[in-house]
């Protein structure tokens, strides 16, 4: 008696999706912007190798926020650092004044 076919397959997510590549780090260029190599996939299925590529404060406030994600929003190093001497402005813009910006 012939039996039904197993589909252990999951169906992929529908839409863009961008993932890292594993195999390929994150890196700094020549004009100070981090790079991030990513897949680019459409339906499951892959369409691109390419690159996010984010300014220094932006690589750090996303570091900051994934650390945050990952150890349940505890205060990040950055915080730390930073203590009550910064504002931020806008994503990826962080004010340090000057006067305090030394004292770590």
């Amino acid at each position: 008696m012939p039996t039904e076919p197993k589909n252990d397959r999951q169906k992929a997510p529908q839409g863009w999706r961008m993932d890292p590549i594993p195999s390929r780090p994150a890196y700094r260029d020549s004009d100070g912007n981090i790079r991030i190599p990513v897949w680019l996939t459409k339906n499951g299925r892959h369409m691109a190798d390419t690159e996010m590529v984010l300014l220094p404060s932006e690589a750090a406030l996303l570091a900051d926020n994934l650390t945050n994600a990952m150890t349940d929003n505890s205060r990040s190093v950055l915080h730390e650092l930073l203590r009550e001497s910064a504002t931020a402005l806008a994503p990826g813009v962080v004010l340090v004044s000057k006067a305090e910006q030394y004292q770590f």
